[in-house]
C-alpha cells in the first residue's frame, strides 16, 4: 500500500495549491453489467439520457466494488466518486453523450490508476498514460522533476530534458494543476495519487496544446508540447546487427498481435549467430497478451519453467509457465531494456526474463501499470471500462508493478544519449 502523506507535508505551496483548486472546483473477458435497482428512480426530473447516464455510474460503482482488486486503500474516495456522480448523473450535462462520458471519466480519475480506462474516447478526453504521454514527473524534494523523456515525442522535440523541475502547466502551477484531477479525498493525498495526477496533467488532454514552464540549469524556459506520440515504425519488430555481433531486437508497441511473434521469429533469424542480444521493450506502452509474450519466452529456455505468478482473483493456474519453442534456442548473453513506456504486457516480458533468470534489465521504473484486466459492459452506453481484477507477481513473489530493474540507468532520455542501450552493450562487451 502506498505511504499516504498528509497535504500539509508539501509547506504553504502545497497548501496554496489546494485552496486555489478548492475557490475553483466547481484481449480481456467481456462483462456486462447490470444497471442498479434504483437507476431512473429518484426524486429529480431527468431525460431518458440522463437516466442512462445514472444507471452507467451505478453499474460502475458497483463493479469498482465488485471487482477492482486494488480497491482498498481507495474506497473512501470511491464511496464520495459514487455519491457526487450520482447527482451529477441527472444534471443537463450528462444528458448528451460527451456529458455522459466526461462524467464517467471523471470518475475513473478518481482511481488514480493507469491500468483503468474506458474503450471509448471524444476529441477532448484525458489522454492515456504511459500511450498518450511523452514525459515522466516524480515529486522530489518538494518540486515536479522530469524523471524521463520518450524520444522521438513532442516533448523531446520542444527540448525537455531529464532534470527539469516543472513549475506550471498550461501557466497553471504544477501542484495545482495536479489537484485538479484529485477531486476526493484531498485532505490526505498519497505520494503514489500525487505522482498520478502529475502525470495525468503532464499528458493532458486530446486536442490540447500543452505549455510547460520548466527550470532548466538555472534558467526558466517556455515550452510548448506537440502530440505526444512519436511517430511509429512501420515494422511490428525492428532489428539490426550491432558492432561486435550483438542482435538487437525492439518490439515497437505490438506485443498486443499476433503477427508480432513471427515477425520475431523472422528477426532472430535474420540475426542467427549473434554472440549477445538486445530486447528493447521500450516501446510497449499499449501492452498485449501472453499469446504473443510467452511465445518470445520460449525462444530463449529450455524445456517449460514457471515466468509469473497471479494473485487473489484469477480463475487459472496462479503460476503461469512458458514452454520452448522455435527451431532452435537462443544461446548467449542477453540483455533486456525497459522503461516507463514498457507497460502491462511489456512489463510482464521483462519481469519473465527476469524471473527465468535469462536476461539482465537495464532501464528505470517501467509504466507501473498494475494487475491483470477484464472488461465489463455498461448497460445504458453499452461502453466497456478496464479494471484490474487480479494482481500479477514477479516468480519471487513481488508484485510486478512494484519491481524495478536491476541495472538501474535512465532509459528515456528524450532527445539525448541512449544512455540504457550503452549500459547493455557495455555489459555485453565484457
Amino acid at each position: 500500500m502506498a505511504k499516504s502523506l498528509p497535504v500539509r507535508i508539501f509547506a504553504g505551496f502545497f497548501r496554496a495549491a489546494l485552496m486555489a483548486c478548492l475557490c475553483t472546483a466547481g484481449a480481456p473477458s467481456m462483462h456486462r453489467a447490470n444497471a442498479g435497482p434504483d437507476a431512473g428512480n429518484t426524486q429529480h426530473s431527468a431525460t431518458g439520457e440522463s437516466v442512462g447516464a445514472l444507471q452507467d455510474v451505478e453499474a460502475l460503482c458497483d463493479l469498482v466494488r465488485d471487482h477492482y482488486v486494488y480497491l482498498a486503500p481507495r474506497e473512501p474516495v470511491w464511496d464520495a466518486t459514487c455519491e457526487s456522480a450520482q447527482e451529477a448523473a441527472l444534471e443537463e450535462a450528462a444528458a448528451e453523450p460527451a456529458g455522459h462520458l466526461a462524467l464517467l471519466e471523471t470518475m475513473l480519475d478518481q482511481l488514480w490508476d493507469n491500468h483503468v480506462s474506458l474503450d471509448t474516447n471524444s476529441a477532448t478526453s484525458p489522454r492515456l498514460v504511459p500511450s498518450g504521454s511523452d514525459y515522466w514527473l516524480d515529486f522530489k524534494d518538494g518540486k515536479a522533476r522530469v524523471t524521463a523523456v520518450r524520444p522521438g515525442s513532442g516533448a523531446a522535440e520542444a527540448g525537455l530534458k531529464v532534470g527539469d523541475r516543472v513549475l506550471a502547466l498550461n501557466g497553471v502551477p504544477v501542484l495545482s494543476a495536479a489537484l485538479d484531477r484529485i477531486r476526493h479525498g484531498r485532505g490526505e493525498v498519497s505520494r503514489a495519487r500525487l505522482v498520478w495526477a502529475l502525470n495525468a496533467q503532464a499528458a493532458g488532454y486530446r486536442g490540447q496544446i500543452r505549455g510547460v514552464t520548466v527550470e532548466s540549469a538555472g534558467t526558466e524556459k517556455e515550452l510548448i508540447l506537440t502530440d505526444p506520440a512519436p511517430l511509429q515504425a512501420d515494422e511490428l519488430v525492428s532489428y539490426k546487427r550491432l558492432p561486435g555481433n550483438i542482435g538487437y531486437l525492439r518490439i515497437e508497441d505490438s506485443l498486443g498481435d499476433e503477427a508480432t511473434v513471427a515477425a520475431f521469429d523472422a528477426a532472430l533469424e535474420e540475426l542467427k549467430g549473434a554472440r549477445g542480444w538486445i530486447i528493447d521493450l521500450r516501446n510497449t506502452p499499449s501492452g498485449g497478451n501472453t499469446d504473443v509474450a510467452e511465445p518470445i519466452l520460449g525462444r530463449f529456455i529450455r524445456g517449460v519453467r514457471p515466468y509469473q505468478k497471479a494473485g487473489p482473483r484469477w480463475e487459472g493456474e496462479a503460476v503461469r509457465r512458458v514452454a520452448s519453442r522455435g527451431p532452435w534456442r537462443v544461446r548467449g548473453r542477453v540483455a533486456v531494456l525497459a522503461g516507463r513506456w514498457t507497460g502491462s504486457m511489456g512489463e510482464g516480458l521483462a519481469v519473465g526474463f527476469d524471473g527465468l533468470r535469462r536476461a539482465r534489465i537495464f532501464g528505470s521504473p517501467m509504466a507501473g501499470l498494475a494487475g491483470g484486466v477484464e472488461s465489463f459492459e455498461l448497460p445504458a452506453s453499452g461502453w466497456s471500462v478496464h479494471l484490474p481484477s487480479y494482481n500479477l507477481y514477479h516468480i519471487k513473489g513481488m508484485e510486478r508493478h512494484t519491481w524495478r530493474p536491476a541495472h538501474a540507468v535512465i532509459a528515456d532520455n528524450g532527445d539525448g544519449p541512449d544512455l540504457a542501450l550503452k549500459a547493455a552493450r557495455d555489459w555485453l562487451a565484457r
